[in-house]
This record gives structure tokens, sequence and C-alpha cells, in this order.
């Protein structure tokens, strides 16, 4: 067996979830003798950008973590839960100061701790807020990380771990000499827990494949080709329909 990431034989059967399994993994993409436990412990730092992006989804929708155990929210300075019988409990601060909520600092919800537009309706027992989606680092690497995966999946590991895919390694890793990927979030949200993929995209004449990927009711779309053709097609078909198209990251949106 080949490691799709460092590229080494490994004899020890090994499980790799191809979206990590807190954001709701379909059996379909657990996969089996692709990832070394060295590459597969290593990189599960990567996969907190993405739990961090989707984490208060996760609590709201109460999707599972490792081992059965409820979700919380525990990377945002402004928010915080707490899983009860009835469901889940969002504590935010809507400031000035600090406070201790269930033995955890709460910091007031700014555009510094990545929470704004905080509104409260006390007799309705409502709030609502905005917070950062994808603005960690890590976040595009998470995404082509599942790439990856699914190239495993869909042609096996010997493709995956091919030289045509060096960049995306590097890319994961975040070498310097990794090519500038980006991704496209799609529009319409489908408002429940729903995680799947679609199978590969690809078009003649273009070897490498694209991929929506569905997490939590969110899809977006990558494109594994170095020069990215198709996220290239899609900018440039927006701009000529006029349409809004949200690119990650969001310093190079169209």
């Amino acid at each position: 067996m080949i490691c799709i990431w460092c590229l080494n034989d490994f004899p020890k059967l090994s499980l790799e979830h191809g979206i990590p399994e807190a954001l709701g993994c379909p059996p379909d993409l657990e996969l089996r003798d692709t990832t070394c436990a060295r590459c597969n412990n290593r990189l599960g730092t990567i996969d907190q950008a993405l739990l961090k992006s989707f984490e208060a989804i996760s609590v709201m929708y109460g999707v599972p973590r490792k081992k059965g155990r409820p979700p919380t929210i525990d990377s945002w300075r402004a928010i915080s839960s707490e899983h009860r019988p009835g469901g889940p409990h969002i504590f935010i601060n809507g400031g000035p100061g600090i406070v201790d909520v269930k033995g955890k600092k709460l910091y007031p919800a700014a555009k510094s701790n990545g929470v704004t537009d905080l509104w409260m309706k006390p007799d309705e027992g409502k709030l609502g807020f905005s917070m950062e989606f994808g603005n960690d680092p890590r976040f595009l690497p998470a995404l082509y990380k599942i790439g990856l995966n699914l190239v495993a999946r869909n042609h096996g590991a010997a493709v995956a771990a091919l030289p045509d895919y060096d960049h995306i390694r590097a890319f994961v890793r975040q070498d310097k000499s990794a090519p500038a990927l980006t991704a496209v979030l799609a529009t319409e949200v489908i408002p429940r827990a729903v995680t799947y993929t679609s199978g590969p995209i690809v078009k003649p004449g273009r070897p490498y494949p694209m991929f929506q990927v569905t997490i939590l009711g969110v899809t977006l779309i990558i494109d594994l080709a170095p020069d990215q053709p198709g996220l290239r097609d899609m900018r440039g078909a927006a701009t000529i329909m006029g349409e809004t198209l949200y690119v990650f990251p969001t310093k190079r949106a169209a």
C-alpha cells in the first residue's frame, strides 16, 4: 500500500475519513489504505480549519463528534455552547467586557474575534450573528485535502499518488512552491445537515477533475488543476452575466 501524502509504502491497515468525521463524513468517504497513520495524524491539524468554520453549524444540527460525543463550540473567543437534554444552548458575549461562562472566558463579539452583527430578541428566545467563514489560512488546504481523497476514492490510491498531484500535496502542506489554488462557494445553501460530494467533473481536454463538496448544506467547488481552468471559466461567466461569485481566498473574490 502506498500513502497518497508521503508516497511511502505502509503495511498497517488504516482508515481515513475523506471529510472530517465531525462534519458528517458519509460512509462512501471512509477510505481504507490510502493514508499512513503518521500522515493521518499530522494532517489532522489542517482539518481544524474546516471544523472551526462549521463548528456552530454542527452544533445547531447536532452532528456528533468522534465516538458519538455531542458537538460543542470551542474554537471561537466570543461564543461557546453547552449540550443539554433539550438541545444545544449557545452563549455569546455581546460586550463590552469579558465574561465567564461555564468556566470559559468569552470575549466581546467583534470583528477581531470573528463575530459581528449580533442581535437578540429575548422575548422570543432568538439571537443572530455573523461569523467569519473560510478566513483561516488552512481552510483551502483542508478543502484540497478532501480533493485528493476524492481522487483516491474514484480512481484509487495509486492514481492519487502520481506526480500529477504533487502540487496538491504541496498546497495541503502549505509549501511556498505550491500554486495559489482557489475555491468557489455556491450561493444556494441546503438548510439541513447534508454532507456529500460529487463524482469527478472532467471536461474534454482537461485531465484534472473538479469536485463539488457539500459540508452540512454548504457547497464549495474545487478544481485540482494547477492553473484551475474550470474555476477560471466560472469566474468569467459570472463577470459576463453580472453575477456575484464568492471565491476563496476572499481577497481574490470576483
